[in-house]
């Protein structure tokens, strides 16, 4: 048999390997489309959606949680590659930080002082604690599946990338229930429910990322 007609079997017979930019497409929509049904079938909108369509300081919510989904994916793509420098496109998670913080503090100079507090502490603490890393758990899942058609130099930190980029996608939708649209109320409560989805990420990824 000829050197290339054994290549050429051999090519047939090889199985076919989903690259990593591949799977973590696959992975995005799958997170998505679980993290929504799961919404809408156990959460819903809240019930004055309408009138808060309206309201800038609820739109701006989506600004930030989008921000990060996009920015923590961006990273995603990156950091599953040996050698390939994250530093530069990592620089972009600071993005959704700049942004709430940014929002927080225009809040604080246009509310009277009194009020900062309650803005603060909200009505819903407790439903963003729980409902953030409950919506997280599926696409957590689905993108630390798909990081491993990739070889991370560092497992922790690619779990925990993965878990701000499943954060954000919950927290969009949480975003869409939650009535506290005060930028103290997000700047205080939703990254504590993101940090404990990313903690989780990195603590499982340091081991099902390992290779």
């Amino acid at each position: 048999m000829k050197t290339n007609d054994l290549i050429t079997l051999l090519a047939q017979d090889a199985p076919v390997v989903v690259s990593l930019n591949q799977a973590l497409v696959h992975a995005a929509i799958a997170a998505t489309l679980i993290a929504g049904v799961a919404f809408f079938s156990f959460i819903g909108l809240r019930s004055d959606i309408g009138t808060a369509l309206e309201s800038g300081r609820f739109l701006f919510k989506f600004v930030f949680t989008i921000a990060l989904a996009a920015s923590a994916g961006t990273v995603l793509f990156r950091i599953g590659k040996p050698g390939v420098s994250v530093r530069t496109w990592a620089m972009g998670l600071f993005l959704p930080v700049a942004l709430i913080a940014g929002a927080a503090m225009f809040e604080l100079t246009v509310l009277p002082g009194s009020s900062w507090e309650a803005h603060m502490v909200g009505h819903n603490a407790r439903l963003c604690l729980t409902i953030i890393p409950s919506l997280s758990i599926a696409p957590l899942a689905c993108f630390l599946y798909a990081m491993r058609c990739g070889a991370p130099q560092h497992p922790a930190l690619a779990g925990a990338v993965a878990g701000l980029a499943a954060a954000g996608i919950a927290g969009t939708f949480y975003a869409a229930n939650c009535d506290d649209d005060s930028p103290l109320f997000v700047m205080l409560w939703y990254p504590i429910a993101i940090a404990a989805v990313a903690v989780v990420g990195a603590l499982v990824g340091r081991y099902v990322l390992r290779w």
